[in-house]
């Protein structure tokens, strides 16, 4: 390829992949704080015992137990979506940006908990093997660049400075 349209299409390609790189970051970490708070919900006597019912579930019934979570917020989310629409941007966005989030929680969550009945339905291995596919490769293809490497850096080290000042400010409060 010409180095005219190599700078090209590298030019047209790199929103995307800071978009990829921004999606995937968000995903990564909110998968992995949300997978953490409900494991910790997991601890209660009585959400143990959901998650033990939902967990030996057959495989049609796991599938409907993964795909609650993604109707049981839609109300909340629209009711986000109508406050911004009213004016009330601030509530709107709250009430959505917790939906979404609680939302994706309990969804990551049912999908741990339901995973090996789910991969028992044919159709539904092989969606679950092609996003898997591609999203292994959209990581690997990000974790080369030296700029994505970078930004999950810094986002760690701005992460764990927060932690640190919420520990700090919690242990000031209990003296």
């Amino acid at each position: 390829m010409k180095p005219a349209l190599l700078k090209l299409k590298r030019l047209l390609f790199s929103p995307f992949v800071w978009l990829a790189a921004a999606v995937f970051l968000i995903e990564e970490a909110l998968w992995n704080w949300t997978a953490a708070l409900m494991a910790r919900l997991g601890a209660l006597r009585a959400v143990h015992a959901i998650e033990k019912h939902v967990s030996t579930l057959p495989a049609r019934w796991a599938f409907v137990a993964f795909v609650l979570p993604s109707t049981i917020f839609v109300p909340a989310k629209l009711l986000g979506l109508h406050a911004i629409a009213k004016g009330h941007w601030l509530v709107g966005s709250a009430i959505f940006l917790l939906a979404k989030v609680a939302g994706f929680a309990l969804f990551s969550r049912i999908f741990n908990l339901t995973r090996p009945a789910l991969m028992r339905l044919a159709w539904f291995a092989r969606i679950h093997d092609r996003v898997k596919y591609y999203s292994d490769r959209i990581h690997a293809f990000l974790d080369r660049w030296d700029a994505y490497q970078e930004i999950r850096r810094r986002i760690r080290a701005m992460l764990a400075g927060l932690k640190s000042g919420l520990r700090k400010l919690a242990a000031r409060d209990a003296e």
